[in-house]
């Protein structure tokens, strides 16, 4: 990998999960296929993270 992304990634991981957190409550609110879309990209990708896969 490049260099830039091993010094971004932990500020992507950490950022990643409040944004989780906050696509769960307003797909919960206001469900609608993207928004159930989009949060379950965004588990995948942090799974990715905490499975060292990126």
């Amino acid at each position: 990998m490049q260099k830039w992304w091993w010094k971004f990634r932990p500020t992507l991981r950490a950022v990643l999960f409040p944004l989780i957190c906050i696509q769960f409550v307003r797909t919960l609110l206001l469900p609608n296929p993207v928004d159930v879309l989009l949060l379950f990209a965004f588990f995948l990708v942090y799974l990715g993270f905490l499975f060292d896969v990126y």
